[in-house]
């Protein structure tokens, strides 16, 4: 489906009823890339999940794409789709965006996960990195691109026909959206928040993520106070896609002590 939202025309996907969950995706990928999670948790859940601005079937919008600007058109999503209050679940970048929530939105907020996610990233990423990933994205067509990008990030026995799928989510990126995507994901850094964040955390990460690998979610876990931290096993940086079913029953289990009913139907089913 798509409304308006903050002057764009935003893709969203609304299915299921009860306790809503808002997945936000990740750095050059797009809604498709949740289709695990939703067709799992639309069965007791009222799952949310849209094209950030600048990817896929969203507009880029006039304005220089930032984590908070994101995070701005996904509380108007809910705005509009009459939610009050919702689990927020992001991989990556997405992870970027729910620490942004907080900032201003904490109260629409039951829980948060952050996947294969850091809290900011180091000097060199952000900066030699970050210039060397711009070149790229302005040199080299996306087909090919999307391609170094869905292999780098999926783990590296997985299955030919789902990598092809993970490489064809990157290769639809447009240059100048992700451009500017890239260079506010890399400059994020949400360090001086981190103590004060009271959302339930809930922190999932690869076992063989060499993006955002362990130490960074160990990182967001010494420093959010309360939070939990689990590993997914066989499970690279797309540990949503590399071990669906694992990164589905923890983020279960953890929606278990919020959510007790929606849990119970779900074993049902």
């Amino acid at each position: 489906m798509i409304t308006n939202v903050n002057g764009i025309n935003l893709y969203y996907e609304d299915k299921g009823e009860g306790p809503a969950i808002v997945f936000i995706h990740g750095l050059g990928e797009n809604a498709d890339s949740w289709k695990y999670q939703m067709d799992y948790f639309q069965k007791s859940f009222r799952v949310i999940n849209v094209d950030l601005r600048g990817h896929h079937r969203s507009e880029d919008g006039d304005k220089f794409i930032t984590m908070e600007l994101f995070a701005e058109d996904v509380i108007e999503l809910l705005n509009k789709l009459e939610i009050e209050k919702a689990h927020f679940v992001g991989l990556s970048m997405g992870g970027l965006i729910c620490q942004e929530l907080t900032k201003k939105y904490s109260d629409r907020m039951l829980t948060m996960t952050l996947c294969d996610a850091a809290g900011f990233y180091p000097e060199e990423m952000a900066t030699t990195g970050l210039q060397q990933r711009l070149e790229r994205i302005e040199k080299m067509p996306m087909e090919e691109l999307g391609a170094l990008i869905g292999k780098a990030a999926s783990k590296p026995d997985l299955d030919e026909k789902e990598l092809n799928w993970v490489i064809s989510l990157f290769q639809l990126n447009r240059p100048k959206p992700y451009a500017q995507a890239t260079e506010s994901t890399l400059k994020a850094d949400y360090r001086e928040i981190h103590a004060n964040i009271n959302v339930p955390t809930f922190i999932l990460v690869g076992a063989l993520d060499p993006v955002t690998p362990i130490s960074f979610a160990q990182y967001l876990n010494e420093h959010i106070k309360n939070s939990k931290m689990q590993i997914i096993p066989e499970a690279s940086h797309m540990s949503k896609i590399d071990n669906y079913q694992g990164f589905n029953k923890a983020l279960l289990e953890f929606l278990a002590a919020y959510e007790i009913d929606s849990y119970k139907n779900m074993l049902t089913h």
